[in-house]
């Protein structure tokens, strides 16, 4: 088994009152086998799903869904299993607009190594849909998608969810066998689903499974929202005060792109803290800060 634990929150984090924030416990599942998959035939010796990347967003955005165009972020997904675009592209345009949280990465999975991933995340109530993307590789241009799937129902977040995931063509590359370097589709496709198309059955390749772990309310997140962190801009020197009483982990660092830069273990009963970036580039960051109950709160942060 591989086990990645992420409480991923790389943007500016604000909480409205009177709403919550959830975390979920998410396992993903291989099913992808010779015997449903390949028509017997053995899978290639280095058959692994790439890296389980997405984001958590709201109803304004789509990245990836039957019927529609691939990005060429998803293409490189869906292609070379590569996300840098993706992230860069796709979830960051989403990010500037507020119309995303945070970017996830749960790691890959090499079908010789393991059988599942098990990450977290910690979902706001603004941004309750989930999407998750992870190539068949090797492959021409298959994946599996997870499109805006809703965390919350009623009006409350779900307690469990199941979800079986079937093999997907991004419409950008030719093949119908295992095999990379295709010659492109042209005109470029749609994605679409191909459960049932050789070489795969009707069986799932994968499955997620979604728990949920623990609901913050805004009472338990408002706390660290009042702490105050300056200067910003800085030079490099910054204070965080405003932090007794207050049962904190760890300060973070990250760039935007989701880089850890620095990180601090916070000792107890300070009323203030100092960090020195002073060495770090000049810059967009973003500033996290951790409590003990697995609540955070994240500040962008600039170093002029």
């Amino acid at each position: 088994m591989k086990k990645i634990t992420i409480l991923l929150s790389f943007l500016i984090c604000t909480f409205v009152y009177g709403q919550s924030t959830a975390i979920y416990n998410i396992k993903f599942t291989n099913y992808w086998n010779a015997t449903d998959h390949n028509g017997g035939n053995a899978l290639p010796g280095n058959a692994h799903w790439s890296d389980l990347v997405g984001a958590n967003h709201n109803s304004n955005v789509t990245f990836a869904q039957a019927g529609g165009t691939a990005t060429t972020g998803v293409e490189n997904i869906a292609e070379l299993g590569a996300w840098s675009v993706f992230r860069n592209n796709d979830i960051q345009d989403a990010l500037d607009a507020n119309d995303a949280e945070q970017f996830i990465n749960a790691g890959d999975l090499f079908l010789n190594a393991g059988t599942e991933i098990n990450f977290t995340v910690q979902v706001s109530e603004d941004y309750p849909l989930l999407t998750l993307l992870s190539m068949i590789a090797p492959s021409p241009d298959w994946l599996i998608v997870v499109n805006s799937l809703d965390l919350r129902s009623g009006g409350t977040w779900q307690n469990s969810i199941t979800m079986d995931l079937y093999p997907y063509d991004a419409g950008t590359e030719e093949g119908s066998t295992y095999s990379l370097n295709n010659a492109a589709t042209s005109p470029q496709g749609v994605i679409t689903n191909i459960r049932g198309v050789a070489p795969f059955n009707m069986e799932k390749v994968a499955q997620l499974t979604i728990n949920l772990d623990t609901v913050l309310s805004s009472s338990e997140t408002s706390a660290l929202e009042n702490i105050s962190i300056y200067p910003n801009p800085s030079k490099g020197n910054v204070t965080i005060s405003n932090i007794q009483n207050m049962d904190l982990e760890k300060i973070e660092v990250y760039s935007v792109l989701g880089n850890l830069v620095k990180q601090v273990k916070v000792k107890q009963n300070l009323s203030k803290l100092n960090i020195d970036l002073s060495n770090t580039s000049k810059g967009i960051f973003l500033l996290k800060v951790s409590d003990k109950k697995g609540t955070s709160h994240t500040q962008k942060l600039v170093i002029d």
